[in-house]
């Protein structure tokens, strides 16, 4: 299913009081979708991660990467206390108080001992003196054995007291997702040109491959300025030497895009017709309006988006509109865009 639709799913799960678990391929965005619920879980809440003991104001977020822990460090090192009782003194870094999200990814490459302490907090709510206090929720993550991710076959205990949720990726989804987290917006404009790479992961394969998570650390990447002749090296290092070139291609078309102060100025500049430079060019002037001074920033969308609506087809203004009015939200209360709306209700917008 979607990332959208098991976000929903996952949410209806926790209401009920059970245990969600999402299983998908390596880098489709798990993780992503899980951190998204807890923001919405927080509502107004400020999120901390890895407190134990999140304030009124605030929801905690928890991330256990199973796959790094043995089973001492959540099950507890055993002990005797004065009074010749056994004991445990934890280690993992459980909730005390308060309220938040529990999550504990990688599941299916824990050893076995490690998958049977969590099954036991999943099925209890507790591991022997501990208990998950009230407020906290889980939510339990990992690979499907058919992903070849060194993943462990899930035991029937965990199959049976949790909610599976298979999951795959999406564009449409991880384009939102990735206007609304500010992802560099060349790796945006060259995957809504070429959106069959987002996704084209082998687990057979040891080299760099491309993946959401691949193309979002090279967003990271790409946004401290690196020297232009180093980009496509930094790209290999990512997505592997094929999309590195591709991507690389794809950028160095921002250099023959068309005078970008002419056409948000509302000049008359000729109209380019190639696929590549229109999304390019749209790319471009997303840029232009995410920076431009806010007495200006209206007449720039407007003279832009009348250029931009001159390509062939509506797909490149439907980009451009999306990712400008994202990231200029004031641009969603002028009649321009209100007006576009209207104009394009019947595609998928």
């Amino acid at each position: 299913m979607k990332p959208s639709q098991a976000l929903q799913i996952m949410k209806s799960v926790l209401g009920g009081g059970n245990t969600p678990f999402l299983l998908g391929g390596t880098g489709v965005g798990k993780s992503a979708v899980v951190r998204q619920l807890a923001t919405e879980l927080a509502d107004t809440r400020k999120i901390v991660v890895d407190d134990i003991n999140p304030k009124s104001k605030e929801f905690g977020f928890i991330d256990f990467r199973l796959s790094l822990y043995e089973s001492v460090d959540l099950g507890g090192l055993p002990y005797i206390d004065d009074e010749g009782g056994q004991k445990r003194a934890f280690l993992g870094n459980l909730p005390k108080s308060g309220e938040g999200v529990l999550f504990f990814d990688e599941y299916a490459q824990a050893h076995p001992s490690v998958q049977a302490v969590v099954g036991q907090l999943i099925y209890e709510k507790r591991l022997g003196e501990y208990v998950l206090p009230k407020g906290w929720k889980m939510i339990c993550a990992g690979n499907r054995a058919s992903d070849r991710a060194g993943s462990n076959k899930l035991p029937s205990h965990v199959i049976g007291r949790c909610s599976l949720i298979n999951f795959e990726h999406d564009f449409q989804d991880w384009d939102k997702w990735a206007i609304e987290n500010d992802v560099d917006s060349r790796v945006v404009g060259y995957l809504n040109f070429q959106p069959q790479f987002l996704n084209d992961f082998d687990a057979k394969i040891t080299t760099p491959q491309p993946s959401p998570r691949a193309w979002s650390r090279l967003s990271d990447t790409l946004k401290t300025n690196p020297p232009k002749e180093l980009i496509q090296k930094i790209a290999e290092c990512d997505v592997g030497e094929i999309q590195a070139i591709e991507f690389t291609n794809f950028i160095s078309l921002m250099d023959d895009v068309p005078n970008l102060s002419d056409i948000v100025s509302g000049k008359d500049v000729e109209v380019v017709d190639k696929v590549g430079l229109c999304f390019a060019t749209a790319v471009a002037l997303v840029d232009v309006i995410k920076s431009a001074k806010e007495s200006l920033v209206v007449d720039y969308f407007e003279n832009a988006l009348a250029y931009v609506q001159k390509f062939a087809t509506p797909e490149f203004s439907l980009f451009f509109v999306r990712q400008s009015v994202t990231r200029r939200s004031e641009l969603i209360d002028t009649s321009v865009y209100a007006k576009f709306k209207v104009e394009h209700q019947d595609l998928e917008y």
